[in-house]
């Protein structure tokens, strides 16, 4: 049982999101992969994987992803974040963020 949680912060055109993965199960995970998907022709994230190296029970976790909207129009999409399972096909949990429109940067 893994629960997570995700927080967007700032206006555009740089966003950061902030994940909370908590453990609910008994027992630790170990080695678990995280994945950003995301739209290529609307944002940039500097890092869209990484691996959370041990997850707890019962103790939060808190990752940040820096996010970039690139579109000159400022559009929004949503973003998937997926914690995947290195032993099963089947991702843990995955959730959708809804980015808000972003501001546009002056040149």
């Amino acid at each position: 049982n893994v629960r997570l949680n995700a927080q967007v912060m700032g206006l555009g055109p740089f966003f950061k999101i902030k994940l909370d993965v908590t453990n609910g199960g008994g027992k630790p995970l170990s080695d678990m992969p995280i994945c950003v998907s995301y739209n290529p022709e609307i944002y940039r994230c500097e890092k869209p994987s990484w691996t959370v190296p041990m997850l707890l029970p019962n103790v939060t976790c808190t990752y940040e992803v820096s996010v970039k909207c690139i579109h000159e129009e400022g559009a929004a999409d949503a973003i998937r974040v997926i914690l995947v399972n290195p032993n099963s096909s089947v991702p843990l949990v995955s959730g959708l963020v809804n980015m808000p429109i972003s501001e546009l940067l002056e040149d």
